[in-house]
């Protein structure tokens, strides 16, 4: 029985220091998300599928995940899968002092592009007709 013992208190000390040990293991940094503000001159300047997580303010208990595909003459289509089912739309982009403006009978959003070492981002803002504001981040796809 003392034997027993000795053996369990063995196993969960080895099993403790490999927690440990793994738990302070380096952890690869998340890169920075491009910082420096491009102006948009065309529509193909932001052409292209975009991904992220949609956020509301106040947030929700689970944010979006959002899917927008923009063409070279400003259309574009979005759907956000959301826990309650798909949330999907369409319209068209203005160019609006280096930015792409989007506005409906839904509220209305801004996109500025992002560009850093070859990186890309997407920030959306805006606010939906009851007034929630709604920003995200969105990256090429």
């Amino acid at each position: 029985m003392m034997r027993e013992s000795l053996r369990a208190t063995c196993v969960g000390m080895l099993i403790w220091g490999v927690t440990v040990t793994m738990g302070c293991s380096p952890v690869a940094p998340v890169p920075m998300a491009p910082s420096n503000p491009v102006s948009i001159s065309t529509f193909q300047d932001a052409a292209g599928k975009w991904t992220g997580i949609l956020i509301t303010a106040p947030r929700s208990r689970q944010d979006d995940w959002v899917t927008l595909i923009i063409r070279d003459d400003g259309t574009y289509q979005f759907q956000s899968v959301r826990t309650i089912g798909i949330m999907q739309g369409k319209g068209t982009f203005a160019l609006t002092g280096g930015k792409l403006r989007a506005e409906n009978e839904e509220g209305w959003g801004v996109a500025t592009l992002y560009k850093d070492d070859g990186r890309r981002m997407l920030k959306i803002e805006g606010v939906t007709k009851d007034g929630t504001p709604y920003s995200a981040d969105l990256h090429p796809k």
